[in-house]
């Protein structure tokens, strides 16, 4: 047996899906800017797949996203809203409730979403929004997609890029 002494290693950004969650277009702070518009690059260099949940369709579609981050998303492929399986509902209703808690459900419906969809279709799930990072341990078990930053996303595609 193969002892890990460190754990296991997380999923080479470049042998799996990422999903984007609107805000990682545009994070308006750095180191953040930086590393999602490398993301990007590496992305138009088919270096790495990433893709837009179509629940963050609509975040994308709105009068207050910059021009710039719709351009980005248009050109990006989309999930289609398919039906789910039992379990697949259940799943959704648990990443709601651990998501929304006690707020608004209306506020966190499409975030919730997006951590599903991310769960269903990718390893890897990119945003800057507080409110899930706060979250992640619970959303991630919930989801089994690794929620992280940007530049969290970066320094695995770095260290994986050094692994034999």
């Amino acid at each position: 047996m193969n002892r890990v002494p460190f754990g296991p290693s997380p999923i080479d950004p470049r042998r799996t899906t990422t999903f984007l969650d609107s805000c990682a277009f545009d994070p308006k702070y750095e180191p953040e800017t930086t590393a999602a518009n490398l993301m990007l690059s590496l992305y138009q260099e088919e270096k790495v797949v990433l893709l837009i949940a179509h629940s963050v369709e609509s975040e994308i579609e709105h009068p207050n996203t910059p021009q710039a981050v719709k351009g980005l998303a248009n050109d990006m492929n989309r999930t289609r809203l398919v039906g789910l399986t039992n379990l697949e509902r259940e799943r959704l209703q648990d990443i709601k409730s651990a998501f929304i808690g006690s707020g608004r459900p209306e506020k966190y419906e499409a975030d919730a979403q997006h951590i599903f969809e991310a769960g269903k279709w990718a390893a890897y799930f990119v945003t800057t929004d507080e409110r899930i990072l706060k979250r992640r341990d619970v959303l991630e078990t919930l989801s089994r997609a690794k929620i992280l930053r940007p530049t969290e996303w970066v320094a695995i595609y770095h260290v994986s890029a050094l692994a034999p």
